[in-house]
């Protein structure tokens, strides 16, 4: 029975490992009470994730607010990849889901600033 229950502490041991290596990194934006928008100001010269709770029929924009350049990689959400419009200094993603949605956005100097706004 000992040997039993080593086996099986064993075989059980590598999965916690892994899915503390799969937790979530990104950086969480929120809102202050009553504001639509939340904002990061710093380096993202080598891109940097962001997380994002979103709710259906929202609009999201993704607003550059500093004087460098940025570039959305991407936003996802709980259905993938979303796909959106870019205007001159913000990009506009419609969210059709509920959930945590992910933005990389990169600049292009050690200090960016960037405003994410769902209305």
């Amino acid at each position: 029975m000992k040997k039993l229950l080593i086996v099986a502490a064993l075989a059980v041991a590598p999965l916690m490992v892994t899915s503390v290596q799969a937790a979530d990194s990104s950086t969480k934006i929120t809102f202050a009470k009553d504001s639509y928008c939340g904002s990061f100001t710093g380096n993202i010269r080598d891109g940097k994730v962001f997380r994002l709770w979103l709710m259906p029929d929202q609009n999201l924009i993704i607003r550059n607010v500093g004087d460098d350049q940025i570039n959305v990689a991407y936003v996802t959400g709980p259905n993938g990849r979303l796909s959106g419009d870019r205007y001159d200094k913000e990009n506009s993603y419609f969210i059709q889901r509920k959930g945590n949605h992910h933005m990389k956005v990169y600049g292009n100097s050690s200090h960016s600033a960037v405003e994410f706004c769902a209305y």
